[in-house]
């Protein structure tokens, strides 16, 4: 019998998921070099671009020859040559307009490809604890709802590009037109720049209250829909439909919020507009009256400058959607990628031979926050090959100490080696390849039994997994069912019965053949005969394996090597079944409480 429970003054705590590293540069710089790569692609649209907007002011003067060559009889045949250079003009025009569109698609769609891969890999690279403090619909919010916002906004990439264009060419035409009505129409410019501008302001913040609204009312729908059982147990029907409607409600005039404000754009600066075209009418018609211009050249003049004010409404568009997009934004980067990873590898990590499974808890100490410990002192040496259970009430600590084997967390205080190296200085990869893991809950992804079953060793062979199935006394199962390793098992494994699960979850991790195995419960989710004969499995496949079981029901742990028990963070005793029930102390107490629950249980 032996006791461990040496205290030792923890360390600062680590650097936090929560922590957000310095930004480089701006958001909108940032934006920016996710087109970098796309340079080629995008200057192919941009020339495009420039090239249909010249054919189109190219129309007008034809236009404006055409409208002149009415007054004179003898331009019969102009107006046939007149029209048919319209028609190849137009042609000509309709195919830079297309190579643009697609070429600045492309950009686009290659942008929002580039956001969500850099999202959902930097989401990857986080430890549990960033997806234990942000909510699982505020993450897909982020990965959907905003990465969307950044591509559709990039999207408008053909307008940002044509609308400038558009007005340099258009206001070209128009000078050359009338140098004096051009210099009246331009005292409105400062006007709609000047209202673009105010309107525009505030939807930043406006598109980020709407995406935290977005986010809230994932979060509702993530957490109800994944529960429908706990939700129909306690009759909670009407009050999650009153949730969702007040999440929803909120969302709602969130969203009508920013749209108001982005919709107030157009008209005003069509009003601006509006008074503009009043002005040049005026000033334009006294011009013709007095025969200092010709009223082809005044039609002509009106035509492009509705182009010009068509160029402006949409800048003033692209201002309200890039606003809405740097929102988004400024979410991705501050939410996701500019949160430093916490575990992450070390600049001099080397990877871990294989590993003989001698792990070493020194002085281990751990905390989610610094005001909350839940580790103390933990100091214990396993040795290769043995079966180690971890034993103790609700928030002893059992799962916390399991995790930080595998590094989801790092302590806080002291160090945990296998077979002499400290796993902060070896690869993540190359430690997690030789542990395996079982937990409580058992999680298969919607895909085939068979990808399931070698999610952890890829390059299995069929007769390997079904080795594997018939260890843990599922391959008879597996091949009963018309598809066999091919049968699809659902989102979470949801056609799949809960031992069957485990089962699954069992061979997955035996598959991979560690050194290391974790059993969070392992047998848990099974009926006993089922439990007795995957048992019986487990007994001769942890040979030679070091083997970690954090036991909630006693009566699966009587075999092991040792038995720990936890209280209140540390380790109050340690010994084999038998010693700790001679001891006469905490596990004593634990294993009288099961059994006479049992015998409860049993009895008629």
């Amino acid at each position: 019998m032996s006791t461990a429970a040496l205290n030792v003054s923890p360390r600062p705590t680590e650097g936090a998921e929560t922590t957000v590293s310095p930004r480089p540069n701006s958001t909108r710089d940032r934006m920016l070099a996710y087109l970098t790569p796309h340079k080629g692609v995008l200057a192919t649209g941009l020339i495009c671009g420039i090239l249909a907007t010249a054919l189109e002011g190219g129309t007008l003067y034809v236009l404006k020859k055409f409208i002149e060559s009415l007054s004179d009889v003898s331009q019969g045949r102009f107006l046939l040559w007149t029209c048919l250079g319209i028609v190849l003009l137009y042609v000509f025009m309709g195919a830079f307009r297309y190579g643009q569109n697609i070429y600045l698609a492309t950009a686009a769609q290659r942008v929002g490809l580039g956001i969500r891969c850099d999202i959902y890999a930097h989401l990857q690279k986080f430890a549990l604890g960033y997806f234990h403090k942000r909510r699982t619909g505020a993450i897909m919010s982020t990965l959907q709802s905003d990465a969307a916002k950044v591509q559709n906004a990039a999207m408008l990439l053909k307008d940002a590009v044509n609308a400038p264009i558009s007005a340099v060419v258009f206001l070209g035409i128009l000078f050359d037109l009338s140098w004096v009505l051009t210099c009246f129409l331009l005292l409105a410019v400062p006007l709609m720049a000047v209202a673009i501008q105010t309107l525009t302001r505030r939807l930043r913040a406006l598109s980020q209250e709407t995406q935290e609204r977005l986010g809230d009312l994932s979060s509702v729908m993530e957490e109800t829909i994944a529960a429908p059982r706990i939700v129909r147990a306690f009759s909670a029907e009407k009050r999650e439909i009153a949730r969702f409607e007040k999440a929803s409600i909120s969302a709602m005039n969130a969203q009508l919020r920013s749209v108001s404000r982005s919709a107030r754009v157009g008209p005003i600066v069509d009003v601006l507009g509006a008074l503009g075209v009043a002005v040049v009418l005026y000033v334009g018609g006294t011009l013709v009256l007095n025969f200092q211009m010709t009223t082809a050249a005044l039609i002509t003049y009106l035509i492009a400058a509705s182009k010009i004010s068509s160029s402006v409404n949409a800048i003033g568009g692209i201002k309200s959607t890039y606003e809405d997009m740097m929102g988004a934004a400024d979410r991705i980067f501050a939410d996701v990628l500019d949160v430093a990873p916490e575990i992450e590898d070390a600049p001099n990590a080397v990877e871990l031979p294989t590993a003989k499974g001698r792990i070493v808890f020194d002085n281990v100490s751990f905390a989610y926050s610094p005001d909350t410990p839940v580790l103390s002192g933990i100091s214990l040496t396993i040795e290769p090959g043995q079966v180690v259970a971890f034993v103790g009430e609700t928030g002893a600590g059992k799962s916390t100490l399991a995790d930080l084997v595998p590094r989801f967390y790092d302590p806080t205080g002291g160090s945990i080696t296998i077979d002499g190296h400290d796993l902060r200085g070896v690869t993540l990869a190359s430690l997690r390849k030789q542990i395996g893991i079982v937990p409580q809950e058992s999680v298969l992804f919607s895909g085939t039994l068979r990808e399931n079953l070698v999610y952890g060793q890829p390059g299995a062979t069929d007769e390997q997994v079904r080795a594997a199935a018939r260890v843990t006394n599922i391959a008879e199962f597996i091949e009963s069912l018309p598809d066999g390793y091919d049968t699809r098992v659902g989102e979470r494994g949801s056609t799949l019965s809960g031992g069957q699960r485990q089962r699954v979850a069992i061979a997955r991790a035996l598959l991979a053949d560690p050194r290391v195995l974790i059993l969070d419960e392992a047998t848990s989710a099974l009926d006993a005969q089922t439990e007795s004969l995957v048992q019986a499995a487990l007994d001769t496949l942890l040979t030679g394996r070091t083997t970690l079981i954090i036991a909630h029901r006693l009566s699966t742990i009587q075999n092991a090597d040792i038995i720990v028990v936890l209280s209140q963070g540390k380790v109050a005793e340690t010994g084999t079944h038998a010693e700790l029930l001679m001891y006469g102390g905490i596990y004593t107490r634990l294993f009288r409480a099961q059994a006479k629950q049992k015998q409860v249980q049993v009895e008629p």
